[in-house]
Formats: C-alpha cells, structure tokens, sequence
C-alpha cells in the first residue's frame, strides 16, 4: 500500500449497527419536549403529594404492623414518591440543574411527612411488635439492588413512552415507602438498627431507581446534545454510585446466605448424637453474635425415649469442626417415653406363646395405662394460661386446674376454657377453679329493672366463679344516682328491683343472696356521692365474710 492511500474503517458488527438503528427509531416517536414538562408538573412539591406520602406511608406502616403483604401492597398503589424521583432522573440526564433542586426539595419534604407518620402511629399504637414484614426491610442486601435497577428501569420506560405508569409506581413505591415506614418504626420504639438499615434500604432504592431513570432517558436522547465531558461525568457518577452501594450489599447477602447455611446444616445435625427415628425437633433457633469474636449460639429443643449425656458437647465440637468456628449448643432433652414401653416390647414378643391370652391381656393393659398418661400430659399442655396447681389423676381421668391472676384474662374466659377443654376431653370430668378477684359488677339500662341478655349471661359465669370458690352466700349492694331515680316502682326502689333479679338468678345455681342495702350520690358523706355517682345503674356482688 503506497503512503498516499487512504486506510480503510472498520466495518462495526452488524448487531451493533442494527442496535443504533433501533436506538434511533425510538428517540424518533419520543416527544422529548412533552415528556420534560410531565416530569416536571409530576415531581413538584404540591399539597397532594404532601397528602398522599401521609395516606401512602400510613397504610404501609398498619400493614407492616399487622404484617400483611396485602395492605403493604394496598398502599402502594397511591404511589407518591414516583414523581420526584422522575424528575430526579431526568434532571440528571438533561443537566437542569434547577429541576435537580426542586426534586431533592420534594423527595426531602416527602422523606421527613413519611417520618414523621410513621413514627406517631407506632408511638401512639398498642402493636410494636417486630413482624416478619418489618424484619425483611432491615437488613438490605445485593438482591433488594437489583430490585431497584429493575424498577427504575421499568419506571423510566413507563413514563418516557407514557403507558402504565401507575402501574410501574406500585413497583416504584414498594421499594420506597415501606423501607421508609420501617425506619419511622425503629425509629419510635428506639431500635436504632433496625432503623438504620432500612434507611440504607431506602437510601439505596432512592439512587438506584434514580440513576437508572438517568440511564435510560439518555439512551432515549435526552441530553444528547451535551459534550462529551458531560457524558463522562454522568458515567462515572452512574458507575461510582453503583460500585459504592454494590459493596455492602454484597457483603450482608454473604451474611445471610452464610447464616441462611448455619441454620440449615446446624437442623441437620442436632439430632446426630440421637437415634432419628427416637427423636426429634421441637423448638430450634440460632443467634449469630453482631461483632467480635462471640460464639454462634444454637439452641434446640428434642423430644427423645431416652437422654443422650454429653449430646450438647458432642454437638458443639461436630458444628465447630464443620463452621470452623466456635459454636455454643443447648439442647433441651425432654423425655417423651413412658417406663412402659420396655416392658410392652417384651410381652409382645412373647404374646403368641402358650401364656399368649394372660399375655395380651396384660399387654392391652399396659397400652390403656400409656394412653392414659400421654392424655394426661396433653391435658397439662392444654391449659393456655399461667397455672398456680394443677391435679390431674389418669387413673379416676379428673382434672383440677388453679389459674393464677393473668392480666387481660377474665371470670368469663376462664369459664369458656373449661366447656372446650370438656369438649376435647369427654371421657375425662374437668374443672377450672379462676383465680380469687373481685366480681365485677352488673349494669343495668336507664330505668330498667330486668337483667339485660349480656347482664344475665355475666351473672351466669360470676355464678359459676361463685361455685367454683365454694362461695355459698354473698351480699348484693345497689348504686343509684339519686332519690327520685330510686323511687319508680311502687314502694320497693329500682336498685331493690335490679338486685332482686340478680338474687333470683343466683339462687338457681344454689347460692343465697341477700341484699344488703343501697348507695345514692346523696349520701351522708362525699365519699358516698362520688361512690355513687361512679357507679350509678350497678350491681355490686360482694362474697360474705
């Protein structure tokens, strides 16, 4: 080739060539012009947003509470947060930098509403409890980054071509808004950690979703006129963003598929120093120490025929020898077999012998007097509440429950667990002795003097409480609110009525009642009115001595 010929171009792959040709004939049906200005009325700061983020981040915050997927979901078809976050990308993309700060003003106002919604309505709720749905937003990882790329790209098509966007914000908000709910939530009840990551979340949802806008609006043509340093920049700050949330997220979706194995290999493994099929798993967790050098703790729970000495060193050394790391084991043996089974073994080996009758027969018996116990240990587990004494006899099948005081649990409740664990057990006789505490009274309508359904069905289970504590006599004491309420029938009072009718109930289940007098707000002393008055309409039962 002489010195004045030419060189000849590289001829580009056909796939690339036939990807600038695509790339084209979509930023040609783009209205660039009329997308800008949608992105900018969607992302300003407006008294609808304002309302919305509240709506938005309140039912996120109820579900998260309630840990219902469904309301979580339900919530985030208001989608508030998609409009600034539109502008953010596109403010990005075209370098209006007067858009940028409308964007970051807006999301900012919308972040702090969010807060501040979330955290009064923990602050104020009676359920704090941390909900599995709550969990799953603490602790980010890699794949919740990936989340945010897909959405962001899904929202960034949606509205450059303007089809489905409030669709696209479902997928937009459910990354924003619950994370958000979550660190109002850490942040209420002082739970600085769980707080702390699902602002991470949010933080990282918030760029990605952001940045990848910026992507693809470039690739459409917006800011195509903007040299080449411009584009360098935007480049690296895509890429450097990426790179810095990549890292951490990295290394927490190491963590849990590490702890996600722990607790998968450490189950697998309890139960080698057992026999398998003589024992199993109950109750299993693992704790894995936050920072230093603390030992990974498992703690199980194993219904075995017989104890294992030495399972809980055994199981240590096994699990630290396969994590290579120090492993602390507690293992509560509970022992499920009853001395009979030995003895049931032997006789059936020799039950088709020539003692084979006299044989079975003491078999049968031996199986009777096993399923008697195991009921018996069925029945001290069906008893839901804290219990003072229990006396359960297999062999006369009577069970005697003594409830202790338990907070929120009343006359009735404890009344109504006796019928269903009669029911459960028909063959055996049942009792449930409440614990001691004054009766509450009976309330009666204005004028009335005949027990109401609810009072009378009250009556019938203080009755019940009565007979259970082998009370025989009470007293019944009437509150009125003053003289001329107390006279309206005849020449017996309304608070002599009212008890007479309670009396008359109680006396059908073998208890003496007498009515020991009446209490008006005019009486002799202030304590006496305000008695009175505090209980105007009541009955109150009171057991003798």
């Amino acid at each position: 080739m002489s010195s004045t010929e030419t060189p000849r171009r590289t001829k580009a792959p056909e796939w690339r060539r036939r990807l600038r040709v695509a790339r084209w004939r979509g930023i040609r049906q783009i209205h660039h012009a009329d997308v800008v200005d949608h992105v900018h009325e969607e992302g300003t700061l407006t008294g609808r947003y304002i309302f919305m983020t509240v709506m938005s981040c309140g039912i996120a915050i109820l579900g998260l509470l309630l840990s219902s997927p469904a309301v979580i979901i339900g919530a985030m078809l208001i989608s508030p947060l998609m409009g600034p976050i539109m502008l953010m990308g596109f403010s990005l993309a075209i370098l209006e930098l007067a858009a940028l700060r409308q964007a970051v003003v807006s999301l900012a106002v919308g972040t702090l509403v969010a807060l501040g919604t979330s955290f009064l309505i923990v602050f104020f709720s009676p359920l704090t409890e941390i909900t599995t749905e709550i969990l799953s937003r603490a602790r980010p990882n890699f794949f919740d980054l990936l989340v945010a790329i897909f959405s962001g790209l899904a929202g960034g098509y949606a509205v450059i071509h303007r089809k489905g966007e409030t669709i696209v914000g479902v997928a937009i908000a459910t990354a924003l808004m619950p994370p958000l709910a979550v660190t109002g939530f850490g942040l209420a009840t002082a739970q600085f950690q769980i707080a702390g990551g699902a602002f991470f979340l949010f933080m990282t949802n918030l760029l990605a979703i952001a940045l990848m806008v910026t992507v693809l609006s470039r690739f459409y043509g917006f800011g195509e006129r903007h040299s080449p340093q411009h584009a360098a920049w935007q480049n690296a700050l895509v890429i450097g963003v990426f790179v810095a949330l990549s890292v951490p997220l990295g290394l927490s979706l190491r963590d849990i598929a590490y702890e996600a194995r722990v607790r998968d290999v450490s189950r697998d493994m309890v139960l080698a120093p057992f026999d398998a099929a003589e024992a199993r798993v109950t109750d299993f967790d693992v704790t894995f120490p936050r920072t230093g050098p603390d030992r990974i703790k498992v703690r199980a729970t194993v219904l075995t025929h017989a104890r294992v000495p030495g399972a809980e060193s055994l199981l240590a050394g096994q699990l630290s020898e396969r994590f290579r790391r120090q492993v602390a084991v507690v293992v509560d043996q509970v022992i499920i077999d009853d001395d009979l089974i030995s003895e049931t073994a032997r006789l059936a080996a020799v039950a088709e012998s020539s003692f084979g009758a006299p044989m079975r027969a003491q078999l049968a018996q031996l199986e009777t007097q096993a399923a008697e116990r195991r009921t018996a240990r069925e029945l001290r587990s069906a008893f839901p509440y804290e219990l003072a004494a229990a006396d359960i006899d297999p062999v006369d099948r009577r069970a005697v429950y003594s409830a202790a005081p338990t907070e929120g649990i009343d006359l009735t409740a404890f009344r109504r667990l006796e019928e269903g664990m009669r029911r459960n057990f028909p063959e055996w006789e049942i009792r449930v002795d409440p614990p001691k505490t004054d009766l509450p009274p009976v309330a009666f309508g204005d004028d009335a003097a005949a027990l109401s359904p609810g009072a009378a069905a009250l009556v019938a289970d203080l009755g019940w409480a009565l007979q259970r504590w082998q009370v025989s006599e009470v007293d019944l004491v009437a509150y009125l609110p003053s003289p001329a309420a107390a006279q309206r029938f005849n020449n017996q009072s309304l608070g002599h009525r009212r008890a007479a009718a309670i009396a008359a109930e109680l006396r059908k289940l073998g208890i003496a009642a007498s009515i020991a007098g009446e209490y008006r707000a005019t009486g002799d002393t202030a304590a006496d009115r305000e008695a009175a008055l505090q209980r105007a309409g009541q009955i109150v039962i009171r057991t003798a001595g």
